[in-house]
């Protein structure tokens, strides 16, 4: 159980990180998503110790059940009527071991179920916000009224577009036009530019 929850939790992680929010809307129902995943948070530390108390008590009445076994075993004196007292007592043990052991399979399937609806939601959720964010951007349009004459910059370390422009006394629309970037703030290092010159 310990490794679901922990495949489940980088799941979530990596999900969050993974898909862009380009507006409040999308901010708002992942900051809604956040705030359900830490109530089943709440409600799962909840349940584990829950669990954890059944398996204790399991565990006790398994220890009373083998002494009480052994100690009518040791015990060759034992009157019959001793003798039934004990049986029921052992019986009674098993039967509330037994209870024991559908509460934890009562409360696995429970929290599965949780689980299963969780994941559903978020994936809705997400599904929700790339759908929203995918209809409002705007196709970019690049245009050709640049100079074609000039030379291919490779980007180093620290240079911007902007920065690029100036050293080579060229225009930032210009290069953005003749490499088509979609963001200028992600020219990464090493990326050839075509640097138009008049």
């Amino acid at each position: 159980m310990k490794k679901i929850l922990n495949k489940f939790s980088c799941l979530v992680i990596a999900w969050t990180f993974t898909i862009p929010l380009p507006n409040a809307f999308g901010n708002v129902q992942v900051a809604n998503l956040k705030q359900d995943l830490e109530l089943i948070s709440r409600e799962l530390a909840g349940l584990r110790s829950e669990v954890e108390l059944l398996r204790r008590e399991n565990a006790q009445l398994r220890v009373v059940v083998d002494s009480v076994s052994q100690k009518s075993k040791s015990e060759q004196g034992v009157s019959s009527s001793q003798m039934v007292q004990i049986d029921g007592r052992i019986s009674s043990l098993e039967k509330r071991v037994q209870s024991n052991a559908v509460s934890q399979g009562k409360i696995q399937t429970s929290f599965n179920q949780q689980i299963q609806e969780l994941i559903k939601q978020m994936n809705n959720g997400f599904e929700k916000i790339s759908k929203s964010s995918a209809s409002q951007v705007p196709a970019q349009t690049f245009s050709t009224d640049y100079p074609q004459k000039g030379f291919v910059h490779k980007v180093e370390k620290g240079e911007t577009v902007s920065s690029i422009a100036k050293k080579y006394e060229s225009k930032i629309k210009w290069i953005i036009d003749a490499n088509q970037i979609v963001d200028p703030t992600k020219v990464y290092v090493g990326k050839e530019l075509f640097v138009p010159q008049k």
